[in-house]
């Protein structure tokens, strides 16, 4: 068994996804392409594929979030990053359920921007 040397533990911080990950994560887990999802979103494909790279983020974030949740199922405000964990899709969860968990989902924000309480 060999030992990392140059290992930085991260000492009780957790890493943050970027919007370009969460935008690729659900895309992915959707089982589509960019060209797919950049028509659902009604955006065009080189304005996506710089959103998905991290090379550009959309104009207008909070309205291409609603269009992701409205789109995907996967609430805004984890696009946004005021949800904590990402959501998990793809086969089935613990109970045996598939599809998209997201009661799980803890919901965080800067102070004076949380986001709107659920109904769920």
């Amino acid at each position: 068994m060999s030992t990392a040397t140059n290992v930085t533990p991260l000492r009780g911080r957790i890493p943050e996804w970027t919007f370009a990950e969460r935008a690729r994560k659900v895309r992915r887990d959707m089982g589509l392409t960019q060209e797919q999802m950049s028509d659902q979103l009604e955006v065009g494909l080189k304005a996506y594929s710089a959103w998905e790279s991290g090379k550009n983020s959309p104009e207008n974030i909070a309205a291409i979030a609603v269009r992701f949740e409205e789109v995907s199922g996967v609430p805004r405000t984890w696009f946004l990053g005021w949800a904590d964990s990402p959501p998990s899709g793809g086969g089935t969860n613990l109970f045996g359920e598939r599809g998209l968990r997201l009661g799980h989902l803890k919901l965080v924000g800067p102070e004076g921007l949380e986001p709107p309480a659920s109904s769920v």
